[in-house]
């Protein structure tokens, strides 16, 4: 192990110990290596020396991608390892989905360790907190099912935990929390699961009972009690304008307040039949107005603060038609970064007007 400047970073360097900023956020965990990209979000930290092992790994840049000037989305669109997690995730939605039936069914016993212990391998496999909002950004076509859902909502709920520092049990059971928060819509008429157009007022009402027809499910169940609560509670707000019981602050469970923001995350930022997805910024923003109000803001913040760098070197299109690199966070603006157009460097946190609309 041994220090080095920020400056003298390159790529194949190992991350040896976590990094963290001066006000406690994580930016790469252990064991990362390091790609322009993540040394462009170390940077972005105004961090000076870093921890790396004494020997590098080797990083082969694909030249013809690089040729064609792609954007870091679009490289890691045809990297093998995202190739080879999207038919991870596929594969594993599929098998949730045959556990799910035969546990709604009562024709097989609800095993939490079995059915999480896919997700900590995708979660390494995406190469952990620092990884996983990369390569679920890049599939958000395939997030509509209950399943993909599921399985996305329990990486980010990992996420979450980890980002938290919380202890391992609570990271275990924040991720089957997040994994099994659905599982009462194995309970509801297929013809509104499966609706290709928005919901009636009478259909959201029955589309709301999946919380507590999941709970009921689990309720006698071997399963720890916070993973129960997680099912139950997870559209609850700290406002007390969620349902099923209008909880407000302290009497929500944390770790449900945790899969609660995954969960809104996830379904907005995932194509729907009926609708685009949303922009992440977009989500972000709503977040920053909403998030001390209806959010447990030991959760908020954390997510809200960390999120936010993995998108650091990203390229984005402006509402005016500009393509652009996000080149620095503004901590007090978060869904309005600094981006770097060309020559032009635009500072949406000052320039109002325009936002940005996609991630490229």
């Amino acid at each position: 192990m041994k220090l080095v400047s920020v400056d003298k970073l390159e790529p194949g360097f190992v991350v040896s110990e976590n990094i963290y900023t001066i006000d406690d956020r994580l930016v790469l965990t252990k064991g990362t290596v390091l790609d322009e990209k993540s040394i462009e979000r170390i940077k972005a930290h105004s961090l000076y020396n870093i921890f790396v092992e004494d020997e590098k790994q080797d990083v082969i840049p694909d030249e013809e991608l690089l040729l064609k000037d792609l954007s870091y989305n679009e490289r890691l669109r045809n990297t093998e390892e995202f190739i080879k997690f999207k038919q991870h995730v596929e594969e594993n939605a599929e098998r949730l989905e045959e556990s799910f039936r035969m546990i709604a069914n009562d024709t097989m016993p609800l095993d939490v360790d079995k059915l999480t212990e896919p997700v900590f391998k995708l979660f390494v496999e995406a190469g952990g907190s620092a990884g996983i909002f990369d390569m679920l950004h890049n599939m958000r076509d395939n997030s509509d099912a209950i399943f993909m859902h599921s399985l996305n909502v329990s990486l980010i709920s990992n996420t979450i935990a980890t980002w938290m520092r919380l202890s391992e049990e609570e990271i275990y059971l924040a991720t089957a929390g997040g994994l099994l928060h659905d599982i009462g819509k194995m309970l509801l008429p297929p013809e509104i699961i499966n609706k290709k157009t928005p919901l009636t007022p009478d259909e959201q009402k029955i589309m709301k009972t999946h919380v507590t027809k999941g709970y009921g499910l689990v309720q006698k169940k071997n399963i720890d009690t916070r993973i129960r609560n997680c099912i139950l509670m997870h559209h609850e707000m700290r406002d007390g304008s969620g349902y099923p019981l209008a909880l407000r602050n302290e009497k929500i469970d944390d770790l449900a307040s945790i899969v609660c923001v995954a969960n809104v995350y996830d379904e907005m930022t995932c194509r729907r039949e009926f609708r685009e997805a949303f922009c992440p910024f977009t989500v972000i923003e709503l977040f920053e107005k909403e998030g001390i109000d209806k959010f447990n803001p030991k959760v908020i913040f954390p997510f809200l603060s960390n999120i936010i760098n993995t998108f650091i070197a990203n390229r984005v299109m402006l509402s005016t038609g500009q393509v652009g690199d996000i080149i620095f966070i503004n901590p007090d603006h978060l869904a309005r970064p600094l981006v770097k157009c060309g020559e032009q460097y635009i500072d949406l946190a000052k320039k109002r007007e325009i936002s940005i609309i996609s991630v490229v």
